[in-house]
């Protein structure tokens, strides 16, 4: 019943910030790690700028909160790996070619320091025709099929299609149809 209490992450209302939550995941020691996104405001647009990706950790003793990348659009998506001591975020943090629209340019973010800061490691795709939406982890995730989502107009009805990436963030897509009753298919691999 009242806001300043042991479950509050991060008090954000007096800063007029509202949240999306995008992951959730747990360190080594098994404190949470929560992976959202920040907006002054619940609608699409510039007005509503900025929209920050923004990772909470609980130390053990306290919560500590540190910003990530720009966003454009709060369906924006990402998802979070803590790995052998490598914080890794991939999602939809770089604009796409429908700006403010669900998604954008897939990209992968790292933390050697557990989120104090993040380098922009690899952008995963660029020039798409479509923005990508909704990069998520593999249930018991492989280095070779680390991530997978799809692409699409935020806007009017388009082709929409499949892809994954492997854990060094290279990015492959699925035929848009697959003739016959094939058993097997090779994906594309995007340069």
């Amino acid at each position: 019943e009242e806001i300043d209490n042991p479950a509050l992450v991060v008090e954000y209302e007096s800063k007029l910030q509202i949240i999306y939550l995008k992951d959730l995941q747990y360190t080594e020691e098994g404190h949470p790690v929560i992976l959202h996104l920040t907006t002054p405001g619940w609608r699409s647009g510039p007005e509503n700028d900025p929209r920050m990706f923004v990772v909470s950790r609980w130390n053990g003793e306290e919560w500590i909160t540190r910003p990530v990348a720009r966003g454009d659009n709060n369906y924006d998506f990402a998802s979070l790996y803590i790995e052998d001591g490598l914080w890794r975020i991939i999602g939809t943090t770089e604009t796409g070619p429908q700006p403010y629209n669900t998604g954008g340019e897939m990209a992968m973010w790292t933390s050697g320091d557990e989120g104090e800061t993040w380098e922009l490691t690899r952008q995963m795709t660029r020039d798409s025709e479509y923005n990508h939406t909704y990069p998520r982890r593999p249930l018991n995730v492989h280095p070779d099929f680390y991530a997978f989502w799809a692409d699409g107009d935020g806007r009017e009805m388009s082709p929409s299609r499949f892809y994954f990436s492997n854990r060094d963030g290279d990015v492959f897509r699925l035929p848009h149809q697959i003739e016959g009753d094939a058993d097997w298919i090779k994906p594309e691999r995007l340069r």
